[in-house]
């Protein structure tokens, strides 16, 4: 009990970090594109590189997650992708930080998400949606105070290098910390160990075979391409619409939005938990409602008119996806065995990382055309696609989950 606990703690810091070093090219759009002289399709561009590096590595690394100690691929990654973080303070072009913040540095992040969520999965069974909504709220923690981080950075140091090199030390004694631990208590063995070899061919069919494991999904998919879209462009968006500092525009773009969804998902969690054991398909029902609510949210963010109905609509966007995201994963491990839980995560997620990198490429081609103007209609088609995954879930919701649900 006490070692399930323990590692899920480790693996929430180690989460911070990794979103915090994710959300700073967005935050600092501007100065990063004043200073090495970036175009708006550029950045779009420099934003998709991370989601296409991310998406062409994820099913590997769900695959390796499978097969290897799981903790131990976890203290790697997490101590490469904080190196990259600091050689990325000293990019000189486009091309150089293309090269290094959305590629090398983005390879070993990759390889976190499979392994961390599969062994929470294998640690927790009945309280697992509560540890696997307290791993998710480290991410929204992440992003919630990496812009008024990085704006305490900027104010100290006055350059946007400076926040990378800050992030990136800070994730070093992170790594190192959650290193020993690794290695002084020899968690993280997977599954596969325990029950025999799993071949490719066999967690390919587990998700791909599954109807419901694929509607699950699909969820999945349209809320991390608005995410994407949000993260990428909200606060630029916000910064020019209202003519306030990049810093603040940042600031509250990612506070109102996550600070809210930290405050849903352990409510999402421990609820659930408790209700699923009563109706299986509670699950499904809160996350197809919780989309469905969303949509209007983000509409309201594209078009409100003064800065207080933006950070509303950010606040209710954000309370609707920690609900969402408080069984994002634990929807698919319903219907997917445990021997091939990192390789569907990974699977989803480059189906996931692959459709959304379109959102910042589409939200910078409409700002580059038409400006504030563009970007508002971006975020309107957003909120639409919000509403079709909604529809997904309640596909699975009425028609397939029964017949395949793990009993």
């Amino acid at each position: 009990m006490k070692s399930k606990w323990s590692i899920l703690c480790f693996l929430c810091g180690t989460f911070v970090v990794y979103t915090i070093d994710r959300a700073a090219i967005g935050i600092l759009a501007i100065p990063i594109q004043k200073d090495l002289g970036i175009s708006d399709i550029q950045f779009g561009v420099l934003n998709a590189a991370i989601f296409w590096t991310y998406a062409a590595i994820v099913p590997i690394a769900g695959i390796i997650g499978d097969r290897f100690n799981r903790a131990k691929l976890i203290a790697i990654a997490s101590t490469t992708w904080s190196l990259m973080m600091i050689l990325a303070g000293f990019a000189t072009g486009f091309y150089s930080l293309l090269l290094i913040a959305s590629v090398a540095l983005v390879i070993p992040q990759t390889m976190y998400g499979p392994s961390a969520n599969a062994l929470i999965a294998s640690a927790h069974s009945e309280t697992r949606t509560t540890a696997l909504s307290c791993h998710q709220a480290s991410f929204y923690t992440g992003w919630f105070i990496s812009g008024a981080f990085a704006a305490l950075v900027l104010s100290c140091f006055g350059s946007w290098r400076s926040v990378f090199f800050v992030f990136g030390a800070i994730g070093l004694v992170v790594a190192f910390a959650f290193s020993i631990f690794v290695w002084r208590t020899g968690v993280g063995n997977v599954e596969a160990r325990q029950k025999g070899t799993v071949t490719v061919t066999q967690s390919l069919k587990a998700f791909f075979g599954c109807p419901s494991a694929l509607l699950a999904g699909a969820g999945y998919v349209a809320v991390v391409f608005v995410g994407f879209g949000y993260s990428a462009w909200g606060p630029k968006f916000v910064a020019q619409k209202f003519g306030i500092t990049p810093a603040a525009a940042g600031t509250g773009v990612m506070f109102w939005h996550y600070a809210a969804a930290f405050a849903a998902i352990f409510t999402a969690g421990l609820i659930t938990d408790w209700l699923v054991k009563k109706w299986p398909r509670f699950r499904l029902a809160l996350q197809s409602g919780t989309l469905l609510l969303a949509s209007p949210f983000v509409l309201l963010f594209g078009l409100g008119e003064s800065v207080m109905s933006v950070w509303i609509a950010a606040a209710g966007f954000g309370v609707m996806r920690g609900l969402f995201e408080a069984n994002a994963f634990t929807s698919l491990f319903d219907v997917v065995a445990a021997e091939h839980r990192a390789s569907s995560v990974g699977f989803l997620n480059v189906i996931a990382g692959t459709v959304g990198s379109f959102a910042p490429i589409m939200l910078g081609a409409m700002s580059e055309r038409h400006g504030i103007d563009g970007l508002s209609g971006g975020f309107v088609i957003l909120s639409g696609v919000l509403a079709l995954g909604a529809v997904m879930l309640l596909v699975s919701l009425f028609f397939t989950f029964n017949r395949d649900r793990l009993k």
